[in-house]
């Protein structure tokens, strides 16, 4: 309880800097040929540094894969009842395998991360457990599972096979997965872990990590744009219902009835209530599902959480 109003002042200094981005956009000192390079600056360089520098300092402990087990379960719960929802509204195959997707997939890398680091600050162990909880409850399985699933629906809208394998191949190779690996393997060898957290590189990676919440808030704020919601107004209801509400609801009961930390449950809440994944909609379009509105709706997620997320934390925490 005690982070609560940090947390808020996080999120709302966090929004305020996306809103002065979308006014510099309005200016015509941004426009949306920017926002490709601001994507690849912060999934590239400055979180993949960023994640590295944080988990080679770090040890990682039983709890930490306990609480991104809760972050996975309660993801596959969400995404069972969007598909129960989905099925009982007629949708197509191609509707069906966008939504279960943005129903349990969320921004987690993008968002969470930063205001994580601007609430918690160096703590550590906050930013491990967040890097945790992210990568094995969240990234891993999406990759493994969620990916092929969105291919399956898909393949049934377009009665065409897909090909998984080489966007899972990307995410494996990918910097932000390099660095999670790197970061492991370091902060297991003491002698390298030391030099890590000695003065020069904690000053060199600094400079990253401080400049990751500014880079996400300008990729943030060139993403957000005016949508149409009348013609999905329902399937806006359902996904904003399931990941912005009942996610993070369902993650806090869990996370306290298994009597996880007051600080794991913080950081389980925060990343679930996260707007839906961009990535998803990326991989929905990718793989024959419906890309177009599943782009609509992380756009009004994201909108829509700048309410939701003060909310949830306010209610939850």
């Amino acid at each position: 309880m005690e982070e609560l109003y940090p947390l808020l002042k996080s999120v709302i200094i966090f929004f305020l800097l996306v809103v002065f981005i979308q006014l510099l956009k309005r200016q015509g000192i941004f426009n949306d040929s920017h926002q490709p390079v601001f994507n690849r600056l912060v999934t590239e360089l400055a979180l993949p540094v960023t994640i590295f520098s944080t988990l080679a300092i770090s040890k990682i402990h039983a709890d930490q894969i306990l609480a991104a087990t809760v972050m996975v379960s309660t993801i596959a719960v969400c995404c069972f009842l969007a598909y129960v929802a989905c099925r009982a509204m007629k949708l197509s195959y191609g509707k069906t395998g966008a939504l279960v997707m943005l129903a349990g997939i969320g921004s987690t890398s993008t968002m969470a991360y930063p205001l994580i680091r601007q609430t918690f600050g160096a703590n550590s162990e906050a930013l491990t457990l967040g890097l945790i909880v992210e990568e094995f409850g969240a990234c891993i399985p999406y990759f493994i599972i969620g990916v092929p699933i969105t291919a399956w629906f898909g393949s049934r809208e377009t009665n065409q096979a897909s090909e998984v394998w080489p966007v899972i191949k990307n995410f494996f190779v990918s910097p932000i997965f390099i660095a999670f690996i790197l970061g492991l393997c370091v902060s297991q060898v003491p002698a390298a872990s030391s030099v890590m957290a000695g003065d020069f590189f904690t000053t060199f990676f600094g400079y990253f990590a401080n400049g990751l919440e500014i880079l996400v808030a300008v990729s943030l704020g060139l993403m957000l744009r005016p949508i149409d919601l009348r013609p999905i107004l329902p399937l806006f209801v359902l996904i904003v219902s399931i990941k912005l509400f009942l996610n993070p609801a369902l993650i806090f009961f869990g996370a306290t009835g298994l009597g996880l930390s007051g600080l794991a449950t913080e950081i389980l809440v925060i990343e679930a209530a996260m707007p839906s994944g961009a990535i998803a909609a990326v991989v929905a379009g990718r793989y024959g599902c419906d890309g177009a509105l599943a782009s609509a709706l992380v756009i009004a997620t994201y909108l829509v959480s700048l309410a939701t997320i003060p909310l949830m934390i306010f209610l939850l925490l």
